[in-house]
Parts: C-alpha cells; sequence; structure tokens
C-alpha cells in the first residue's frame, strides 16, 4: 500500500515554503528540459507557503519496486523522441548496480505515474577487474550534439565496498554502437586525484565548446559517523572524451553533493542537493534542495545567484522517504513556472526491524537486509 503525508503550513529558512506537490498526470505546460540540459543572477524568486504531499514512484519499503531490482537511485529524466524516458541506477536482485531505463506511454506528462522500467540493464556489466567491475552508478545521458551521437556518462565503482575508505569511484561514458546498443570504454573519462581520489556523480551538459560536467569530488563515499567531504568540481571537453583540467565549482562548507542544470523560458537553473544522511548519523549537516540562477550554463561561481533553499527534509512532518534528505534531483521545468524535480531519497527509519515492521504495515513483505532504504519519487515546485 502506498502512502502520502501531508505538512500543514510548514516554513523553512525564514520564508515560506515553495509550491510543492505530489508530480501527478494534471501538469500543463510545454515539453520540458531534463537534468542534463537561471534568470538572471538579480532576478527574486516568489514562494508561496503551501502543503507537501509526496509519494515515491519506486520504494524499498513500498510495493512499487519491478521485479528483478531491490532498490533505484538518481533518475535523470528526459524527452527523447518526443516519449519521456528515464535512465536511473538499479540494485539487481543479483546484487549488481547497473543502469536501466524507464519510459513512460507516449503522450503522457512527466510525473509519479506510468512509469514502466525495462526488465534489462541498458549495457552489460563490465567485466571482471576493470575500472567499474564494481557497479555503474548515477547515469547522466546527453543528446546528439555537434555531430556526435548520444552518450551516457555514470559513476564507475572499482571497489566491493560502497563507502568508506577503500571505497573508489571514478567517471566513465557510454557511446553507441552501430546497432544503437550502449557501449563502455575500458577507461574512465575522469578520475580522481591524491586527497580527492573518488570523482562520482556526474552532470554533463552539452555547451557551444562541447560539453561541461559537474561532478563530485571526495577522499570517499561517507561511512557511518563520518561527516561528508564534498566538494563540487567542474570541467570542460570539447569532445565529451578527453577532459580539461577541473575547478572547484562549490566547497566543503557548503556540502553538495550533486546537482541539475538545465534550460527554462527565462535563462538557466541548477537545483543542488547535499547527499542524504545514509547512516543517520548525528550530528550531520542539514539536507533539502537549493536553487541558483545565471543566463548561462558557466562554469563559473561567481555567474551563478546565491543558492536559496526550496526544501528542508529536516522540519517535522516530511515523509519517511525522504526524512534523511534526497539526492540526485533531475528537473523537468514548465512554461508556467513549476519544476517537475524526481530524485531519491533516504527513508528516515532506524535497524532493519524498524524497516521491517514498516513494510510489513504497507505492503505485507519482509524487505531486503540493507544498511539503508531509498525511494525515488518526484515534487512539484512552483517558483
Amino acid at each position: 500500500m502506498s502512502f502520502a503525508v501531508v505538512t500543514q503550513g510548514t516554513w523553512i529558512a525564514g520564508i515560506a515554503t515553495p509550491v510543492i506537490r505530489y508530480a501527478g498526470d494534471d501538469l500543463p505546460g510545454t515539453q520540458g528540459s531534463p537534468r542534463s540540459s537561471a534568470l538572471t543572477t538579480e532576478a527574486a524568486m516568489s514562494f508561496t507557503p503551501s502543503p507537501l504531499i509526496a509519494e515515491p514512484i519506486w520504494d524499498m519499503l513500498g510495493s512499487r519496486m519491478p521485479r528483478g531490482v531491490l532498490g533505484l537511485s538518481d533518475p535523470d529524466v528526459h524527452l527523447i523522441d518526443g516519449r519521456w524516458v528515464m535512465f536511473i541506477g538499479g540494485f539487481s536482485a543479483t546484487f549488481r548496480n547497473r543502469l536501466y531505463r524507464a519510459r513512460l506511454p507516449v503522450g503522457a506528462e512527466p510525473g509519479h505515474a506510468g512509469w514502466m522500467l525495462d526488465r534489462h540493464p541498458i549495457t552489460p556489466d563490465p567485466p571482471k577487474g576493470s575500472w567499474d567491475a564494481g557497479g555503474m552508478h548515477t547515469p547522466s545521458y546527453v543528446p546528439p550534439h555537434k555531430g556526435r551521437d548520444a552518450r551516457i556518462y555514470y559513476a564507475g565503482r572499482a571497489s566491493a565496498r560502497h563507502y568508506g575508505e577503500g571505497s573508489a569511484y571514478a567517471i566513465g561514458v557510454l557511446t553507441r554502437g552501430v546497432r544503437g546498443e550502449w557501449l563502455r570504454r575500458d577507461v574512465p573519462a575522469l578520475a580522481g586525484w591524491p586527497g580527492r581520489a573518488s570523482v562520482l556523480e556526474p552532470l554533463v551538459v552539452a555547451v557551444e565548446s562541447g560539453y561541461r560536467m559537474w561532478f563530485l569530488a571526495t577522499p570517499h563515499e561517507v561511512a557511518p559517523g563520518e561527516q561528508p567531504d564534498f566538494e563540487l568540481h567542474v570541467a570542460d571537453s570539447v569532445d565529451g572524451i578527453e577532459w580539461e583540467p577541473a575547478r572547484r565549482f562549490a566547497t566543503t562548507e557548503e556540502g553538495f553533493f550533486d546537482n541539475a542544470v538545465y534550460r527554462t523560458p527565462q535563462g538557466w537553473e541548477m537545483m543542488l542537493a547535499r547527499g542524504t544522511n545514509l547512516h543517520g548519523t548525528t550530528p550531520y549537516p542539514s539536507q533539502g534542495l537549493w536553487l541558483m540562477r545565471a543566463t548561462r550554463p558557466s562554469p563559473d561561481r561567481a555567474d551563478w545567484s546565491v543558492p536559496q533553499r526550496l526544501l528542508d527534509t529536516d522540519v517535522a512532518g516530511i515523509p519517511s522517504w525522504m526524512g534523511r534528505g534526497v539526492c540526485g534531483p533531475s528537473v523537468v521545468p514548465w512554461s508556467d513556472g513549476r519544476r517537475v524535480v524526481f530524485l531519491t531519497g533516504t527513508h528516515d527509519i532506524g535497524p532493519w526491524w524498524q524497516a521491517a515492521r514498516f513494510r510489513m504495515v504497507h505492503s505485507r513483505r519482509l524487505p531486503v537486509t540493507s544498511p539503508y532504504f531509498l525511494a525515488t519519487g518526484a515534487i512539484d515546485v512552483s517558483i
């Protein structure tokens, strides 16, 4: 059984919350740009107090997980050939991190309902011993650009460990084969460096000069009891394969984990998240969503407005599935100022027995044993 929670009159960071609704099927507007696609930096944002209504699309503790997968995270939504498509990372029933595709029926508008996940991943597992043999995460699709075919960037894990010291990530790219299949490369497109050995959470957009990538640089994925050491960096490439040296875009103190960059009718926006408190560490940086604007998808931080908070997931009444924060935003902007934000949340739930009790109430099945429980959903933000 699915659930929805409503918070009444929540106020966030000293300002009223924006209009945030569950993304349903009644959204009017024009075709939107995806996560990988701002008004001027001086433009003001208006907010209207509104309840938060939330229900995930797929939930590790719900009843909506497709057959063959245990969890899904980091959605990347695009309009491709007139049909809404979501690329997403998944943890298979055979305990492999893979990349999947889901689609809406032709003519359906993007929201929570109607997504159909393909049974098989978009590309075979990497070979044993390869740089990404541990798993493939966080897809970022880029449409055909300057005569080059579409490609999908992703975070590849070399280690068996998912987090903590010893975990290691680099960024790779899938390109199209002669039959349209997605092909991985034997070497990563971007690797870490001393002090920040892991790079992950790629977000790539096509720009006039070629390709621009924002990504997370960190010593390793945060482990239980640790505080995050996250920096966002940005790099450019002419061909999307060979990348220029990266520069820092957001500091450790800001703590942003990943982002979405997308065109709107007025310019460009960037939505940022802090990566969720996966392990329930206390204390921990506050979680939610932030927004910046610019006139172009600039790699220079000075060209972007000051981040403004859109969502605080630490307040009372937030649905459990995003209670420890959200990450992996993918945004479809509408001409009327609304943004459909697809994202992944971490359940605010304790030991496995608590998760088991929660799931038995809602879906009458025991959950898989996991150190944390994820859900992917959509919210509707009016700006």
